[in-house]
């Protein structure tokens, strides 16, 4: 029972700390993206969904992106290579692959760039062909 109890306190001070770590839990202010979270609705089953994220470089000096990673392999993203400038826009665009799955899906991409970490969210639910409505019923003429 005491190693459960202790455990249990040790979980809970990580989760404290890194609530007091600004670095884990704050978007990097010289970063303002225009919109962090996409859904896509409806796919059907099969599709590459691909939506891109853009943001402005507020800070004073160029932004770098040096990684953007998907939480899973479906997920694919593209990003700015150049450093983007002072006021000017970079992008990060998600390729999600809807091949062999089924139902809701929600996945992120964390972005690493010089100045911090932020992370990207993509959702949506997938259908198959034939569980789409092709039109709405009719009756009669």
């Amino acid at each position: 029972m005491t190693t459960i109890f202790t455990y249990l306190l040790s979980f809970i001070a990580l989760g404290f700390q890194s609530f007091s770590n600004p670095s884990l839990t704050d978007e990097p202010k010289e970063i303002e993206w225009k919109k962090t979270t996409h859904d896509f609705g409806e796919i059907v089953q099969g599709t590459k969904a691909k939506y891109t994220f853009t943001f402005t470089n507020k800070g004073t000096t160029p932004i770098v992106i040096s990684n953007a990673t998907a939480s899973c392999g479906c997920t694919v993203p593209n990003f700015s290579k150049e450093p983007v400038a002072p006021g000017a826009q970079g992008s990060v665009t998600a390729i999600f692959d809807s091949s062999g799955k089924n139902g809701n899906f929600a996945k992120n991409i964390t972005v690493a760039t010089n100045v911090g970490q932020s992370i990207l969210y993509i959702k949506g639910n997938i259908v198959t062909e034939q569980s789409k409505p092709k039109s709405p019923v009719q009756i009669g003429d």
